[in-house]
């Protein structure tokens, strides 16, 4: 999801005057120069995030199997009359009581089990409805809830919502991310449990057309001048992805090919009425074509082939990936590549848990970077890419993965710099680990193959590696999944004898790993021309050795692209032609302590610290063994004196970075 930036701000000035408190996610710049975030929730204390699993473990005790929602409404207000049929399996022996959440706005006027109206009560956002009797595991139930109201609007990200688009339009629509769903129907919020149809039966004034998941299956003139859109959808879908959005559109649609182009798959857009709108968009509205193609290739045929993809738009300033109808506030490049990247990834293979959102995020951040590889181009992907190391390393901290002690944060849930940037970024470092992209895509393609229509972790993905590689990939999950920040490096390199030596010494952002091991890249430009040279690092300080015949000029780490990292790279010329016989100090840029090896033919001495100004730092003078504490120190440059025996002196740029 992105949403608009300039929206958001006009969405902060209105909290700010209601004294209302909000949530938003990183900034972003899109490719239509318009900058945005992937992410914002807007919940008041009574929407708070926490969902009814955390409350009462009986929404547990059955598993659904269908919703049927039939609603009346009209897109210039969030007013909803009708109703809502389940059919569940009972999963939990003596079940009695049937639990769903809907919102206290939202009045239940009858409960009817086939034919009867049992008890129910309907308090603090809770339905609770008494069967009668106790049901026995494998029974099925049929509950259909009556209901209407109009809930009360609490930001962007509302349940439901209507609002005057730029045009002076009505529309209503619905986002039901994360826990939202309960302000417009009752449901049971429960990632794991995907109902394996829906049904959505929209009823609204003439003149007004209505988009939802599915196939349109029927458009009936009613009497009072009404007109009933309902569609159906036979996939298995989660919760939040059941939407509906209502306004005067046009229908504009074409077909798309999928792998191979052998089949082709209807995509369906509802945009506004008016011709500009279609005329504006309809170059990028047309890429999709291209875009479902790629990512069919890529990993996949599309999920929902025999229904359609879609959009429909909507002023809420950004999108949401509802299951084959994707909600549009605008449409760009790279926002449109994301929504669609997500019904494999979020729609198709789901987020088991909120703590996993990078399955959802983190991979269709990754689908915008891969179109505009193969569709645009390895320069507009590397500038993407640029990008999102540098949102990423604006702060030191911080694991894609989300602990649970910060999920009542959904701000942190929805995090651009972590969970979308971060994680599409790991998914590249991943790419490079691998150095095979035929293995690295067919991956991602068993990953879907494997978990189609049901929900994933991160542990599953990482054990869908294992299983394709014959390897342990739990090394690099626990650094780049659940570890925080990213390494530093300190490159040295120079030639001697007929060799090129290049040294690599690691510090890292956070504490957490305290190491990086992974693969390194360098480019080596030399008087002859250039060469890439791939070495893996597995110690804080090592040295890499090569034949080089020719002079080197330059040492380039990580040339194309893939690493997040920072780095300095010193040559020769730079440190005074490097021996191997030097003093070696390691981590260089340093954390706490400064480990100084001297080789075998030089005593440790005296030493000497200076800060960037040249100025002596007192208490840094005295003799050395092997390590120095810089955990006293404030972040910067330094300047290590070292005097050794015979009067010898080395002088040693030293940054310390936390």
């Amino acid at each position: 999801m992105i949403l608009n930036i300039n929206t958001y701000r006009n969405f902060l000035t209105f909290c700010l005057v209601l004294g209302m408190k909000f949530l938003a996610g990183q900034s972003v710049v899109e490719n239509t120069h318009q900058e945005c975030v992937h992410y914002c929730i807007h919940q008041n204390t009574k929407n708070a995030p926490i969902g009814i699993y955390n409350q009462d473990q009986r929404v547990h005790h059955y598993d659904v199997k269908y919703y049927g929602l039939d609603l009346s409404v009209q897109p210039w207000n969030t007013q909803i009359e009708g109703s809502v049929s389940l059919v569940a399996e009972i999963i939990a022996d003596q079940t009695r009581f049937f639990v769903l959440e809907l919102l206290n706005d939202l009045t239940v006027t009858e409960v009817l089990i086939d034919g009867t109206s049992p008890g129910f009560e309907h308090e603090n956002n809770v339905l609770v409805i008494d069967l009668g009797e106790e049901y026995s595991a494998g029974s099925l139930v049929n509950p259909k809830i009556y209901y209407g109201g109009e809930p009360i609007s609490s930001g962007f990200f509302n349940g439901i919502q209507s609002q005057q688009n730029g045009l002076g339009d009505p529309v209503l629509w619905t986002l039901s991310e994360p826990h939202n769903a309960r302000q417009w129907f009752p449901c049971k919020q429960v990632l794991s449990d995907k109902a394996d149809s829906v049904y959505i039966a929209i009823t609204t004034p003439a003149g007004f057309m209505a988009a939802s998941n599915g196939l349109l299956k029927n458009v009936t003139n009613l009497p009072g001048n009404k007109v009933r859109y309902e569609w159906k959808s036979y996939y298995p879908i989660a919760y939040y992805l059941i939407s509906m959005a209502v306004s005067n559109y046009q229908e504009y649609s074409f077909y798309a090919p999928l792998r191979e182009n052998i089949d082709s798959v209807l995509v369906q857009n509802f945009i506004y009425d008016r011709p500009q709108v279609l005329e504006n968009n309809k170059e990028i509205i047309d890429k999709t074509a291209p875009m479902i193609h790629l990512m069919s290739d890529l990993w996949g045929n599309y999920p929902f082939a025999s229904e359609k993809y879609g959009h429909a738009m909507a002023p809420m300033g950004g999108a949401m990936e509802h299951q084959t109808i994707s909600t549009m506030g605008y449409f760009g490049f790279d926002i449109t590549a994301h929504e669609l990247a997500h019904h494999w990834f979020g729609n198709n293979v789901t987020c088991a848990t909120w703590n996993d959102i990078w399955i959802n995020e983190g991979f269709a951040s990754y689908g915008e970077y891969l179109s505009r590889e193969f569709l645009m181009g390895i320069e507009s992907a590397n500038q993407w890419m640029t990008n999102a190391h540098n949102s990423i390393k604006s702060a030191a901290d911080g694991s894609v993965y989300v602990p649970s002690m910060q999920l009542s944060d959904v701000f942190r849930i929805f995090n651009g710099r972590l969970s979308y940037k971060k994680g599409a970024a790991i998914l590249h470092q991943l790419r490079f680990e691998l150095n095979d992209d035929a293995l690295f895509f067919s991956i991602m393609e068993e990953f879907q193959v494997a978990f189609a229509d049901s929900v994933a972790t991160g542990d599953d993905f990482r054990r869908t590696i294992d299983q394709a590689t014959g390897n342990s990939w739990e090394w690099f999950f626990d650094q780049w999944y659940y570890g925080e920040g990213f390494p530093i490096y300190e490159i040295k390199w120079w030639q001697q004898d007929g060799k090129l030596f290049i040294r690599s010494a690691q510090s890292t952002s956070a504490n957490t790993p305290e190491f990086f091991k992974g693969a390194l890249e360098f480019k080596v430009v030399t008087n002859g021309g250039e060469e890439n040279f791939r070495v893996f690092q597995d110690e804080v300080l090592q040295t890499f050795e090569f034949d080089a015949i020719s002079i080197v000029k330059q040492i380039v780490l990580d040339p194309r692209n893939f690493m997040i990292q920072n780095h300095t790279v010193w040559d020769s010329t730079e440190t005074g032609n490097i021996r191997l016989n030097d003093i070696k100090v390691y981590p260089n840029p340093v954390g706490d302590r400064l480990i100084v090896e001297f080789p075998a033919d030089r005593q440790p001495g005296r030493f000497l610290l200076y800060d960037s100004q040249g100025r002596e730092i007192t208490g840094y003078s005295e003799n050395i063994s092997n390590s120095i504490d810089f955990s006293s120190l404030a972040k910067g440059l330094y300047f290590l004196s070292i005097e050794s025996d015979g009067g010898k002196r080395d002088v040693l740029k030293i940054l310390k970075t936390h």
